[in-house]
């Protein structure tokens, strides 16, 4: 075996190495960042739980009341003011959630690409 042949092969097992490590970094911070996500989510879902349950009971007091129209109006209207920022935390979860899919499906395209490219 020549030198220049070693030298490449070397240099071969050391990329593939340093692939394989960087492909398992970016899986275990992806499958991280998802457990991190689905806890926001359920952190959201008791949040909104919450809520609900504050307007239920807002609800039924208005019918207690002689204006019930006006009463269940601004129970509602506190009900989406509240819900709204808790709505657009959900989306941008979903927003970071599709786009680690689809980092994590381009991932694994460009490795079996990489796999089947290789002799």
């Amino acid at each position: 075996m020549s030198q220049a042949f070693l030298k490449r092969l070397c240099m071969t097992i050391a990329l593939t190495c340093a692939s394989l490590m960087w492909h398992a970094t970016s899986c275990a911070t992806s499958l991280e960042t998802l457990t991190a996500i689905e806890a926001q989510r359920q952190v959201l879902a008791q949040d909104k739980k919450i809520i609900f349950d504050q307007f239920q009971t807002a609800s039924k007091l208005c019918w207690q009341k002689f204006a019930v129209n006006d009463c269940l109006a601004n129970a509602r209207r506190e009900k989406y003011q509240q819900l709204a920022p808790l709505d657009a935390r959900e989306i941008e979860l979903n927003t970071r959630q599709r786009e680690l899919k689809e980092f994590e499906r381009q991932q694994r395209l460009s490795d079996k690409a990489t796999g089947k490219g290789s002799p």
